[in-house]
């Protein structure tokens, strides 16, 4: 492994074709060094605050280079505005409440939906204006969350406003969370600054598991996954229906991987410094129902969207048919939070209409599964729906997402096709078969082996962790893949 990259200057710039990313081992290794003099710091000082405050800067800048400076002045912008807003009342109080949501979402709008913007106005129109491509800056959908959240809370006066613009910063930048989440709520994240202390040795070994369990999903299941991915969704009409199939499961299984490994090694990271951030993912595959699933998928999101679009619309008091119309409008938010595309609309207006097709069908229960059978049942088919829509998520246009599919059930499906596709893609075959016990493996005995793991001494899970390095080191594929979420 070579460290010469801290010697070079060349290393200090930032490159928009090679971001900085958790997977890089020159971040773990940059970490590692950050770890120690973080340890030699009194927790919660204003030493250590700035000391960490200031990496995640350098980390962003890694990510997104001069974007950072747009990052800076949202955060003061957002503080300044909380503060006003604290010590307002009445109408200037919702003025300026209004006035700081939009200079919040002003850079989000305009970097990721302004050329979605004047594409649809020259199709409607026949209008010729210009559509610049946008660099995105990494990580921006999540930050704004995190900024209208606060500014939210603050002016509901679920949280005081924060006094101390240190701890703002600090909050805001966070780098384990700050590029692809968890979307984290100030009202769960401020309060535990003034109150940091170093890990004990569990938390130490919990860490040290959730990192190596994100870097294993990424680098070993993950990347794997998204190469035969990649090469099918690029021709899905040279390949057999089988074939096309697998991709399709191929991509679920990729993205939750994907996502959950970066959230899982956030998490590491974080409880490493003390901090603890609230888990993202929770085995939602085995979900019964598609409103299981949003409880289990991206919780960090789901729960965002849940207290700040749904319930304000009305939620479920406003009768059933409103009820309806606040899941269809909450998913299409969600969907364009993903994207500037149609078919990320296209995508969330699929699961808004999902979700209220089963509030409809099942309004006594929330949980109509009653027997072993029909969890299995019910787990199946909204695996196999939740399937079905990530092909429009990942299809380049949702025409060729509708060919996929089609392609999917009539081609070819022949029983050879099967054994050819096992014997001449042994690997793929097994991180397949991987992949699909990992996800249903039993929660309580996933529960019990985390809980043996965390009880081992510190050194026996450093060289459990340096022994995942150097495995994936070997068995990776030559480049890694960024984050699925990055581009989000």
């Amino acid at each position: 492994m070579n460290l010469n990259f801290l010697h070079s200057a060349s290393w200090f710039e930032y490159s928009e074709s090679q971001p900085w990313f958790f997977t890089e081992y020159s971040f773990l290794a940059v970490f590692g060094l950050v770890a120690i003099v973080y340890a030699f710091l009194k927790p919660s000082s204003r030493s250590s605050l700035i000391f960490i405050s200031l990496f995640s800067l350098f980390f962003y800048y890694k990510s997104s280079g001069w974007f950072l400076a747009l990052f800076m002045g949202m955060i003061a912008v957002d503080f300044i505005m909380a503060r006003l807003i604290s010590t307002l009342k009445g109408s200037l109080k919702t003025l300026v409440f209004y006035l700081a949501i939009l200079i919040s979402l002003s850079p989000l709008l305009y970097f990721k939906y302004a050329g979605l913007f004047i594409e649809t106005c020259n199709q409607l129109c026949g209008t010729q204006f210009n559509s610049r491509s946008l660099f995105l800056p990494i990580g921006i959908s999540f930050y704004t969350f995190q900024s209208l959240s606060y500014l939210i809370d603050v002016y509901r006066t679920v949280i005081p406003a924060s006094t101390s613009f240190l701890h703002y910063v600090f909050y805001m930048t966070f780098f384990p969370h700050l590029v692809a989440g968890p979307i984290v709520r100030a009202k769960d994240f401020l309060p535990q600054i003034p109150h940091t202390v170093f890990p004990d040795r569990h938390q130490c070994n919990e860490a040290l598991l959730k990192i190596s369990q994100g870097l294993f999903k990424k680098l070993i299941l993950a990347d794997y996954l998204g190469q035969w991915v990649d090469m099918v969704y690029a021709q899905p009409l040279a390949f057999t229906g089988f074939e096309t199939t697998t991709s399709v499961y191929a991509y679920a299984f990729q993205i939750y991987f994907d996502f959950s490994g970066y959230s899982d090694i956030a998490i590491g990271l974080a409880l490493l410094l003390g901090f603890r951030l609230k888990e993202n993912f929770n085995t939602p595959y085995l979900a019964s129902s598609i409103s299981d699933f949003w409880r289990r998928w991206h919780m960090s999101l789901s729960s965002w969207l849940r207290d700040y679009i749904y319930i304000p619309l009305g939620g479920n008091q406003k009768g059933a048919k409103n009820t309806y119309l606040f899941l269809i409008i909450t998913m299409l938010v969600g969907g364009l939070w993903h994207g500037a595309s149609w078919k990320f609309v296209l995508w969330g207006l699929a699961h808004g209409i999902a979700l209220a097709l089963h509030k409809l069908l099942f309004k006594k229960s929330s949980n109509p599964v009653n027997s072993n059978g029909l969890q299995i049942i019910y787990t199946l088919f909204t695996f196999h729906l939740v399937c079905l829509l990530w092909i429009l998520f990942r299809a380049p246009t949702a025409l060729q997402a509708l060919e996929i599919a089609q392609h999917s059930v009539a081609g070819d499906w022949s029983f050879n096709i099967f054994t050819e596709f096992v014997s001449t893609r042994t690997t793929l075959s097994l991180i397949f078969c991987l992949a699909v016990a990992w996800i249903v493996a039993p929660a309580l005995l996933n529960k019990q082996i985390k809980q043996k793991l965390n009880s081992f001494p510190i050194g026996i899970s450093m060289i459990v962790f340096l022994l995942i390095l150097i495995v994936s080191h070997y068995v990776r594929l030559d480049v890694i893949q960024p984050f699925i979420y990055f581009q989000f």
